[in-house]
């Protein structure tokens, strides 16, 4: 509850700044406001760097340009509070690190979140594998017909939905058209082999079809900078 209410008057504070830097006599113009704006850069860059984060990388996270997160870092805009928030929880500050000095503090450690998602996202794709292969002796001992080896050819686009949706809240556009593509060619794949019908290469065709459609959408669009995405 102290925290939540400091932030709170952190966040009234930084809002009342942002603000009044639109009128024509506000106390808090000039020196005052270019001060908490580079204050504000110096932390941001500071954070940013010991996560291990990159400009883009942090873009992606937040939706927007890496123009408007390097204007934000050298000192040429500002962001919204509702921004400057986002930021606070991603770099695992509080929202007054963010807008006080902070020459004569350490930046926060980084936080091992890389090593940790890696190893969210391995033991995920070996929990399918372990079920894959249960799914398969359980068939064997039960008598069952046809082709049971297909159990580990659909682990794979099982995986493929983990890896999708891990890159979709932690990876960045790279990652997550290296996902979507290993969930389309792996589903093609698996149904391919599962449905012995005629033409059933065409989902191969669909897949094409949709892997073009995926690398458009994650590499090719170019946002607009300091926009929403």
């Amino acid at each position: 509850m102290r925290a939540r209410r400091q932030n709170d008057c952190v966040r009234t504070r930084l809002w009342y700044i942002i603000e009044n830097s639109e009128g024509a006599a506000a106390p808090l113009f000039g020196t005052e406001m270019e001060e908490l704006r580079f204050t504000v850069a110096r932390n941001l860059a500071r954070c940013r760097r010991a996560c291990g984060y990159t400009q883009l990388q942090v873009a992606e996270k937040l939706n927007y340009s890496d123009k408007a997160v390097s204007k934000w870092e050298r000192g040429e805009s500002l962001p919204d509070v509702a921004v400057l928030a986002e930021l606070a929880r991603l770099y695992g500050v509080t929202l007054d690190y963010l807008i006080q000095d902070a020459n004569d503090r350490k930046a926060p450690p980084a936080p091992g979140r890389i090593r940790r998602r890696i190893l969210v996202a391995v033991m995920s794709c070996l929990l399918v594998w372990v079920v894959a292969v249960a799914a398969y002796f359980l068939a064997l001992m039960c008598g069952a017909k046809g082709p049971v080896w297909l159990a580990f050819i659909w682990a794979l686009p099982a995986c493929g939905i983990l890896c999708v949706v891990f890159a979709g809240v932690w990876g960045n556009k790279y990652l997550r058209t290296a996902a979507v593509s290993f969930l389309l060619w792996s589903a093609a794949l698996a149904l391919y082999l599962s449905v012995p019908v005629p033409y059933n290469w065409s989902v191969f065709v669909l897949a094409a079809l949709l892997q073009a459609l995926a690398v458009f959408w994650f590499l090719l669009r170019v946002p607009r900078a300091g926009t929403r995405r």
